[in-house]
């Protein structure tokens, strides 16, 4: 009996917690009639509780998972009527991309240096990296912001891909991962004469994969994801991510846009959810 209450608690949050997603994919096949008709609200007034019985017009969402007439027409129409939507696309992968490679490059030999590095001040060092990881987004927007300035990038994609590139997260969880793996293999290659970057590339990388993959993955839905960023250095409607972008698309098709921006984050995280499992698992990070 206990074990059958546990899994009918974990079936019933696992259909609460995936309810909005196949809200949101079933009404991709919505007409935008219906979506006008079921999603559209008036803006009730403050004081509406003492006016609810004197006013009782307003009219509420009213939510479903079947739509009442099928049709691909969101999926037509956000296709071939608004290619703008594939110019927001390009924006997020133009952000994502080169913030992904960039960190990757830099945390894997930060963590190798900081984790076989024998000067005496690296702890002090890595507790920097910690306190800045910690801060939150709106306090080193601020900072980032005035650098970006300083540099003339204030404008540019580049104001959002630097600060991901040099991100001490990656740097942290690699370290963390680092710490699993017995020194006794990095020595072995230093008495067979193996320099830092054949070591580095021969022996931690292969030993690092499900860490580096754990991050990729969530560098990815990070940057992906962007918003206060995207909206502080981006003043160019055209430019903007999709993750900003779909605040501003048409009603009639909001649930084909949203879907066509959830399909790649879906992807990476079906294919390496494993990895990414495993990687924070061995890093030690609860």
């Amino acid at each position: 009996m206990p074990m059958l209450v546990k899994t009918f608690t974990v079936l019933l949050f696992a259909v609460a917690f995936a309810m909005p997603i196949l809200i949101t994919i079933s009404n991709s096949f919505m007409t935008g009639f219906e979506i006008n008709n079921r999603y559209t609200i008036e803006i009730l007034p403050v004081n509406y509780f003492r006016l609810l019985e004197t006013m009782p017009h307003f009219s509420f969402v009213d939510m479903t998972l079947i739509p009442a007439w099928v049709s691909p027409a969101q999926w037509l129409d956000l296709i071939f009527d608004h290619p703008s939507y594939f110019g927001h696309l390009y924006s997020s992968i133009l952000i994502t991309a080169p913030s992904l490679i960039g960190q990757l490059l830099i945390a894997v030999p930060a963590a190798y240096a900081f984790e076989i590095s024998t000067w005496r001040h690296k702890e002090k060092l890595f507790f920097v990296y910690i306190v800045l990881m910690l801060m939150p987004l709106p306090v080193v927007l601020v900072p980032q912001f005035v650098i970006a300035g300083l540099m003339g990038i204030e404008e540019s994609v580049l104001a959002i891909i630097l600060p991901a590139v040099f991100s001490p997260f990656g740097v942290f969880l690699l370290r963390q991962f680092l710490k699993t793996i017995p020194l006794e293999y990095v020595e072995a290659a230093r008495i067979d004469g193996a320099g830092h970057i054949t070591t580095l590339i021969a022996i931690v990388v292969p030993l690092l994969k499900p860490a580096i993959a754990a991050l990729a993955i969530l560098v990815f839905i990070d940057y992906w994801n962007v918003v206060e960023q995207a909206i502080v250095f981006i003043t160019d409607y055209r430019r903007l991510p999709l993750s900003v972008a779909l605040a501003m698309v048409d009603t009639e098709i909001i649930f084909a846009a949203s879907v066509f921006y959830m399909i790649p984050a879906v992807l990476v995280f079906l294919h390496g959810q494993e990895y990414l499992i495993e990687g924070i698992q061995l890093s030690g990070i609860k």
